[in-house]
């Protein structure tokens, strides 16, 4: 089953089940911090406002409680994340 991934201050979108994530967030073209993708250093972490999600791996990287890694995770229900300074878009390259 779909479920709806919503960015405060940003906009609402559907991830393809088998992405993470950090992934499908890329896939939007959203900007967000990252280094590892394997939940070894927690910079790309987010706040989980409302929903749920499960670890494709066990992330290495403390997780305060509130925030999730985006590049190991994947949405379990509709879920709403704050990003860190705000949804900011990538510039689509011409």
């Amino acid at each position: 089953m779909a479920h709806i991934v919503k960015i405060l201050e940003g906009f609402s979108f559907i991830p393809r089940k088998e992405l993470t994530l950090l992934e499908a967030l890329e896939q939007e073209n959203v900007s967000i911090d990252y280094q590892c993708r394997e939940g070894f250093c927690g910079s790309c972490q987010v706040t989980l406002v409302a929903g749920e999600v499960s670890y494709t791996t066990d992330p290495i990287a403390f997780i305060p409680e509130g925030k999730i890694l985006t590049c190991c995770c994947q949405p379990n229900s509709d879920m709403t994340i704050e990003i860190p300074g705000g949804c900011k878009m990538k510039q689509r390259s011409s």
